[in-house]
């Protein structure tokens, strides 16, 4: 059987999205589940709650640093009317502060720019656990 995953990335730089979504197709293809991913790319935090209800969105890749706002605040916004939605937060920034103040506010995970394929692999696995949990 095969799974869809709709993925949604947040970042204000282009090249970054880019990057993260070659780094999960590859994990997604090279995972033993039969898995299919649909992305969509917002570059501002603007209207996110939006784009997660007309596209069904499963699983927010979520910069921190936005223009006009903070991907925290964006989380917050996101956990008010999607709590169980999955949400990995992403920065260039590793600082405790960042990371506690992610996990703390409700992300599900944190990735640090450059990407490592294996922490993104391990993102991907998680939403799976969970999906399989939802549906047992």
């Amino acid at each position: 059987m095969s799974i869809t995953i709709n993925i949604l990335l947040v970042d204000d730089v282009e090249y970054s999205r880019e990057l993260l979504r070659g780094a999960l197709l590859t994990c997604v293809h090279d995972h033993k589940k039969d898995l299919e991913a649909n992305f969509f790319h917002s570059s501002t935090g603007e209207d996110i709650t939006d784009t997660i209800k007309y596209n069904d969105i499963d699983l927010v890749y979520l910069d921190i640093e936005l223009p006009h706002t903070s991907g925290l605040k964006v989380l917050k916004e996101i956990r008010e009317t999607y709590p169980n939605l999955m949400v990995v937060m992403v920065s260039g920034e590793s600082s405790i502060g960042n990371v506690t103040t992610s996990i703390r506010d409700g992300a599900n995970g944190f990735i640090v720019k450059p990407f490592n394929s294996g922490r993104i692999l391990e993102t991907v696995e998680n939403y799976l656990k969970r999906l399989s949990k939802q549906k047992s």
